[in-house]
């Protein structure tokens, strides 16, 4: 599954593998696995207790009874030492848990790579950007320093270039034009609102990220509920089809004993020895 087992397909590559199916199909087939190893353990274990219960009736039932049902018996005990035989056998399968693991140790491991992949691509585009953004602040930081050099001398400069002036008259006192408040009237009110509407704008903006970052949140909340509550049903499913199929398993060896089979064979031999003349 994982690539790195004894069965490798030569054509096989990294790219074909997703990780969610493996795990997916890993969890799987060690559910079906320690199904198959509980339903062997119970089978020998029945299969031993039908070898004590005929040791036990063979010291129960009368002599006439035993020579009756010695051939029944023999055929029985040799078909359980069969059955405990082929059990003991499929006890290797217990070996492939210890495989198992070890794909889901791999597993996990090949996973961790891929997120440290990730993270150091991520590093690296973070890097980059930082780069960028520093090279992009150095450019802003020099177009502002010039823009500071050379903005008081522009704004004097069309200030003082501007018809509300007259420089021709001889005292200071008449340069400026009788309408120059006109020009404080209109300046002052609009710088005003204009950072009335550049504050408004940034507290919209500030308010307008924190609501689109609680609703990332409640998102990514939201779908880790949703995931952690489908996995749980997925989980109780599969534990509730491992209990259907181990109780299918044992109901069909929980209807007979081992005293009433005997008994029945008896009676079916006691029925034909008294119909003979």
């Amino acid at each position: 599954m994982t690539g790195y087992g004894l069965s490798v397909s030569e054509n096989a590559t990294d790219s074909q593998n997703d990780y969610r199916v493996l795990v997916k199909g890993l969890g799987k087939l060690q559910s079906q696995l320690y199904l198959g190893l509980a339903t062997i353990n119970s089978s020998r274990y029945m299969a031993l207790f039908l070898r004590q219960k005929i040791q036990h009736l063979s010291g129960v039932i009368p002599e006439e009874c035993q020579q009756k049902l010695a051939p029944a018996c023999h055929m029985l005990d040799e078909r359980i030492e069969f059955l405990l035989s082929n059990m003991e056998h499929m006890c290797i399968m217990d070996g492939m848990k210890e495989r198992m693991e070890a794909q889901q140790t791999v597993l996990f491991n090949l996973i961790a790579q891929a997120d440290s992949l990730i993270n150091v691509s991520l590093a690296q585009d973070s890097r980059e950007m930082a780069v960028s953004s520093k090279q992009d602040s150095s450019a802003m930081k020099i177009i502002a320093l010039l823009t500071t050099f050379f903005l008081p001398g522009t704004f004097i400069a069309s200030f003082f270039a501007m018809p509300l002036f007259n420089w021709s008259e001889p005292s200071l006192h008449q340069v400026a034009n009788s309408h120059f408040w006109v020009y404080w009237a209109v300046t002052g009110p609009l710088t005003l609102l204009t950072m009335a509407g550049v504050i408004a704008w940034a507290v919209w903006n500030s308010r307008r990220i924190q609501l689109l970052q609680s609703r990332a949140r409640e998102s990514v909340v939201g779908e880790a509920n949703r995931r952690r509550a489908r996995d749980m049903d997925e989980k109780q499913s599969q534990e509730t089809e491992t209990k259907r199929s181990s109780i299918s398993e044992q109901d069909p060896y929980k209807k007979y004993s081992m005293f009433d089979i005997l008994n029945h064979r008896w009676r079916h031999h006691h029925d034909l020895d008294t119909a003979e003349p």
